[in-house]
């Protein structure tokens, strides 16, 4: 039974995919944000990739109307109907949800919202199935959600799935990752020898999964799989090994073997541990990589968010005639430690892609997508 990336629409630091204007693939952080070092709160500056055209706060509004807005697009360019909406699930994954937009509480030591706030709220907003889910697995909660939802498609009598990928600027976030001094002062460098970590970004990514094929290029899903490193408490083995096994057993559920995947679509976060474990994985079971396609950095490090953000952009690829490649690998291709894809590659051109996510805590997953 095959499943499809049916449309798309993504907002993040490239533009809005919906908008009758081609995205804008820059390596240059859109964002500076300054915060609190230590005690005494001294001030520093940080990176940082913002949805263009978005004034960037913490506030509820924002989120709620800029995640809005991308589900009322997907179900324009979609033409869905009220009775399809009624039988569309919806799943969401995230890494941060919507903790941004938390006041401090006298009364209550921790305040959290309920996890499956926004989810609910979309449910009801736009009339879908009552059967909406939370994914929260660190930097592969959205792609997890894609894995979970071909499986209602294939084993239910739901007709159609919304996937949501969201992450929001947060105050939480970003001084959370500067205090594990993983952040980049300069660029995000993938698969660069020098590179010197991530740069954060914002986003929201939509897709609909169906069993129609659209009548436009487009992405079947074949398999996936996911599972958790328990090696570490924080990341996966630096020797690649479950990442290996991940991938391996991905495209193995697929039908296919290492000589038929023909781009590799990478995690790539630019940090040392994270580049590292996924460099010593795609060596180990390919030998010779296929080639690599690096988004990050052109739309930052978007955790949970990033697994539909890079799917919806991929899917904006297709009717693309050339491909998204930073300035760096061409000008410093001594350093570069994976073979990037060449900028004048259609995205169409390749028949069966490998999709790679390597979250904290060690959870690790992978997709195959074939183009039909």
């Amino acid at each position: 039974m095959a499943v499809y990336i049916h449309s798309s629409v993504s907002h993040s630091a490239c533009g809005n995919s919906f908008l009758n204007q081609p995205l804008s693939f820059s390596t240059e952080p859109n964002a500076n944000l300054e915060i609190a070092t230590n005690i005494e709160n001294d001030q520093h500056s940080i990176h940082f990739f913002a949805m263009d055209q978005v004034p960037l706060d913490c506030s509820e509004s924002r989120l709620f109307h800029s995640l809005t807005t991308v589900v009322q697009q997907l179900i324009e360019i979609s033409e869905l109907t009220l009775d399809d909406l009624s039988q569309t699930a919806l799943l969401l994954g995230s890494t941060s949800l919507d903790i941004g937009t938390l006041s401090p509480s006298e009364d209550k030591a921790l305040g959290l919202p309920k996890i499956d706030r926004l989810s609910q709220y979309l449910q009801q907003h736009f009339g879908l199935h009552p059967f909406h889910l939370v994914i929260n697995t660190a930097c592969t909660a959205s792609i997890n959600a894609v894995a979970y939802g071909k499986k209602l498609l294939e084993q239910t009598a739901i007709k159609r799935v919304i996937v949501i990928g969201c992450e929001f600027y947060n105050q939480l976030t970003t001084a959370g990752f500067n205090s594990l001094d993983l952040l980049s002062s300069e660029q995000l460098l993938a698969f660069h020898e020098k590179r010197q970590g991530l740069i954060l970004g914002e986003g929201i990514g939509a897709l609909l999964l169906s069993q129609t094929q659209p009548q436009k290029a487009c992405y079947r899903l074949m398999e996936g799989d996911s599972a958790c490193d328990t090696s570490s408490l924080t990341m996966t083995a630096e020797d690649g090994s479950h990442i290996n096994t991940v991938m391996s057993r991905a495209i193995t559920k697929s039908g296919l073997n290492a000589s038929n995947i023909d781009l590799i679509k990478v995690h790539g976060t630019a940090t040392y541990n994270n580049d590292i474990a996924e460099y010593n994985a795609l060596n180990s079971y390919f030998g010779t990589p296929p080639p690599i396609l690096a988004l990050k950095p052109f739309i930052g490090h978007t955790l949970g968010a990033c697994g539909v953000i890079e799917l919806a952009l991929l899917d904006y690829l297709l009717s693309q005639p050339t491909l998204p490649v930073a300035h760096y690998v061409a000008e410093q291709p001594q350093n570069i430690m994976l073979p990037f894809a060449a900028a004048d590659c259609a995205m169409k051109s390749f028949e069966h892609v490998l999709v790679n996510h390597c979250g904290f805590g060690g959870n690790n997953a992978a997709l195959v997508l074939e183009t039909v």
